[in-house]
């Protein structure tokens, strides 16, 4: 049994917010992560382009393997907030060599994203 490593690449980009309807006036952030199939070999790699390591309220970051946009304030109905923040997500897969095809159509992720609202800074 041969064995074929594989990339899958995930890319996410938090362009601007829109609040359509005030929900409640406080700072948002954005956190994303990806799930994959337990029943294949695999490894996650998230990044943010951009990100040192330090933790930096005002840029987008990595933590615990998920992501987190820059935090943002909501005040009014209908404001907009320009974001401009990119996540990417690798996978690195561990296949077998002679079902590739099959494997991959049993492969499933999911990308999950989470608002976040904290009242005050």
């Amino acid at each position: 049994m041969s064995e074929v490593q594989g990339t899958v690449e995930f890319s996410l980009e938090l362009h601007k917010f829109h609040n359509v309807d005030l929900f409640q006036r406080g700072f948002y952030q954005v956190r994303a992560g990806l799930r994959v199939s337990p029943r294949i070999p695999h490894r996650i790699t998230a990044t943010t382009p951009g990100y040192t390591g330090e933790c930096s309220f005002s840029s987008a970051g990595v933590h615990d393997g998920g992501v987190f946009s820059r935090i943002f304030q909501i005040l009014y109905r209908n404001e907009e907030v320009t974001l401009e923040d990119r996540m990417n997500f690798r996978v690195h897969l561990l296949l077998d060599g002679e079902r590739v095809s099959l494997n991959f159509q049993h492969h499933y992720s999911s990308l999950q994203c989470h608002m976040i609202l904290q009242k005050s800074f």
